[in-house]
């Protein structure tokens, strides 16, 4: 009889590689025939649904539910998994126990067979109503620890964690290191420590940013961890996993052997490279590398790379060490959460208010704010009471678990749509529950034929620093004849490229209603005492103030975009708003007039 292999590996090529090289932008159609193809190389499950690969499908109109039905029929001999992020599901907020509990069942009926939870700040409350969910679906469910590096994380604390997530009734527990920082030693010592503690099996799941990531999983394996994530060679490495093709050649042969045949790989391989290149415009040439700052300053890669395009639209791209610096200052002042999305993007943006706006939290997101008042969960240890003051006054922060706070929000996303006379199915509700500002367009909006889709064309992606996507508009008709127009995804942000005689233009996606004329360029605003500025580029998502009204000191006129943070912008005299220069929905600059107070 042949022997089961020591160490199974799971594949994620499809979900965190994509999304960590290449910002999630293959398409279902592109995806489901090479994973059929990867059906039959007895990968432990493949990673293929969530995370933020669901959003971006909504964004380009892109059915996630009818993809994962053609997933699931394609790969009948491997597990699908989904990552979950806890009671945020696959967003950046909280959702009440009903969303939730229908979004896991659904999400099961259409084909996951294996649920990944984690929470980005480790708080176990916040896992509980997605493992229930799970578990009461019958599916596999892994509990993950989102491992980092601080004087708050010890051995003692994933133990004390992976104890909490067995007794919820997990069947895996996974070291889940999204930055890259798992050392040879750290993970020997871990991965131990678990085995010792807990009578589940271990998942090692890394990042290659650092460049530690093989050696980890050589020392995981030797200290008795049941499963690696892997991903196909052409979307390894960098910031995404290592190669499942190193992994099994690495190990085959002696007491570790997977027990895969790299002969079945190579075909997959060459698809999946193929796919690569299609791609090639989205390669971020940040992500797609090894950068030793990481060891420096323990971020992971994705938030290199944030801080790189807010510095970038600032024009300030020669701060990026005082940036980096002021990234583990806030961090400890927040009580040293670990850099998961979405907290590693609201450390980073804060991080950037603090060194380019000349004063720290004189701009502060409101992120931030409901970060400091419990509605992310706790954090590893308390965050300073003299920021929490500054930030929220006299408010006290909750410490009740913060979906308790929230009332069902199913039955009025369903009767939402009925009232707008758009699908009320468990697919339509739940886009509508996840994503309001995206789902009526999308669900008024029939998704685009493969066949008419353009190819990306091949770009720079250090072409301007991406902004905010602004609600979905028409292009201008052009001045001048082109050849070929395309909207290019990079990173998640669209821009619009242009192929003319005279070469090719790259511009942020806005403009006005298709046929209509272009605008004369009006007079520039005025600036000075009074004006309010754009702290960076984004989008204006409210101007809650119209000309004529009076305001305080310190009152928000507008809330802007930028990296997924919604920002007050406050005035900083009182008076009478006397203009206004921007609109809801527009796209601006750092340093931009929003408008004048006098």
């Amino acid at each position: 009889m042949k022997k089961a292999p020591r160490v199974r590996l799971l594949d994620t090529t499809f979900r965190d590689a994509q999304q960590s090289l290449l910002g999630g932008n293959l398409r279902g159609d592109e995806i489901v025939p090479v994973a059929g193809k990867m059906d039959a190389i007895g990968f432990a499950a493949m990673e293929a649904f969530g995370g933020a690969t669901f959003e971006t499908q909504v964004r380009r109109r892109e059915d996630p539910w009818a993809y994962l039905r053609k997933l699931n029929k394609a790969t009948p001999n491997t597990p699908i998994q989904a990552l979950i992020r806890g009671q945020n599901l696959v967003a950046n907020r909280n959702f009440a126990d009903d969303a939730v509990e229908l979004f896991i069942k659904h999400t099961a009926k259409n084909g996951i067979d294996v649920f990944r939870v984690f929470d980005p700040l480790n708080d176990l409350r916040n896992m509980e109503a997605a493992i229930g969910a799970a578990l009461k679906a019958k599916k596999r469910v892994q509990g993950a620890l989102s491992y980092a590096v601080s004087p708050a994380h010890s051995v003692e604390l994933w133990c004390s964690l992976a104890k909490g997530l067995v007794d919820m009734g997990v069947h895996d527990i996974v070291i889940k290191d999204t930055s890259g920082l798992l050392s040879p030693q750290a993970t020997w010592e871990l991965v131990t420590a678990l085995k010792q503690t807990v009578k589940v099996p271990i998942n090692v799941h890394s990042h290659c940013s650092s460049g530690m990531a093989p050696m980890a999983y050589m020392a995981a394996v030797e200290a008795g961890a049941d499963m690696l994530d892997v991903a196909m060679s052409p979307l390894a490495w960098g910031n995404s996993q290592p190669a499942a093709e190193s992994v099994i050649a690495a190990l085959q042969g002696g007491e570790y052997d997977t027990g895969l045949d790299l002969d079945k790989l190579w075909d997959v391989q060459h698809d999946v490279e193929s796919l690569k290149r299609e791609h090639i415009a989205e390669l971020s040439p940040v992500a797609d590398r090894v950068d030793a700052s990481i060891l420096r300053y323990h971020l992971p890669g994705a938030t290199l790379e944030d801080i790189h395009h807010q510095l970038d639209a600032h024009g300030a791209a020669d701060r990026l060490a005082e940036v980096l610096e002021e990234v583990s200052r806030v961090r400890l002042e927040l009580g040293y959460p670990p850099l998961v999305a979405p907290i590693r993007q609201m450390i980073a943006t804060q991080a950037v208010y603090n060194i380019i706006g000349g004063e720290r939290y004189a701009t502060v997101t409101q992120e931030l704010k409901d970060y400091l008042q419990g509605l992310y969960g706790r954090p590893p240890v308390p965050a300073d009471p003299e920021l929490r003051r500054l930030v929220l006054g006299r408010e006290e922060p909750i410490t009740i678990r913060p979906a308790d706070l929230l009332e069902p929000q199913v039955e009025a996303a369903r009767q939402q749509l009925r009232k707008m006379n758009l699908d009320t199915s468990d697919d339509s509700v739940l886009i509508q529950l996840l994503f309001p500002n995206l789902a009526i367009d999308y669900l008024r909006a029939p998704e685009p034929v493969a066949s008419e889709r353009p190819r990306p064309a091949a770009v720079s992606t250090a072409a301007p620093a991406p902004a905010p996507e602004p609600a979905p508009a028409a292009a201008s008709a052009p001045s001048t004849p082109v050849m070929a127009e395309f909207d290019v995804e990079v990173d998640g942000e669209v821009f619009k490229v242009r192929v003319s005689g005279a070469g090719m233009t790259v511009m942020p996606r806005a403009g006005p209603a298709a046929g209509a004329a272009p605008a004369s360029s009006p007079a520039p605003p005025r600036t000075g005492e009074g004006t309010v500025i754009a702290p960076m580029q984004g989008l204006i998502v409210k101007i809650p103030v119209k000309q004529g009204d009076a305001v305080k000191l310190g009152d928000v006129v507008a809330v802007l975009e930028a990296m997924k943070m919604q920002n007050d912008i406050v005035t900083t005299v009182a008076g009478v708003v006397r203009e206004v220069y921007v609109k809801e929905g527009e796209v601006v600059s750092p340093s931009q007039p929003l408008l004048a107070v006098g």
